[in-house]
């Protein structure tokens, strides 16, 4: 028999108990290559920051500088074409939101029949 911390246990018992308190907290080695997993995902992340930062300027630059004037006229007319149409669909989902804004007011104010209000 040897102690098990103050309590003088025998081998079967005292495996028996390690066993369980192995199981049940992690090892340091399972600490280290969680700690390492960790880091790498942060590392990954930051990258994906610092490449949607760069997207993020791109996209900006590209909008202030000034549309280069298409040779072709069929072409500046497509491109004019393109943007009404598109100012056009950004008009009508504004309006469709403000409309379903609308709906969900009026409902939040007057209570459906049969519910208890």
């Amino acid at each position: 028999m040897r102690f098990l911390g103050r309590v003088l246990a025998p081998p079967r018992l005292r495996r028996a108990l390690w066993s369980r308190l192995d199981a049940r907290y992690a090892t340091k080695a399972d600490h280290r290559q969680g700690i390492k997993d960790a880091l790498w995902e942060v590392q990954m992340l930051r990258r994906e920051v610092v490449a949607l930062r760069d997207e993020v300027d791109r996209l900006r630059q590209s909008v202030k500088a000034p549309p280069k004037p298409a040779a072709d006229p069929r072409v500046a007319e497509a491109h004019r074409l393109a943007t009404e149409a598109a100012e056009a669909l950004d008009s009508l989902l504004r309006t469709e939101v403000r409309l379903w804004q609308a709906i969900d007011d009026l409902s939040a104010r007057v209570p459906a029949p049969g519910r208890a209000g």
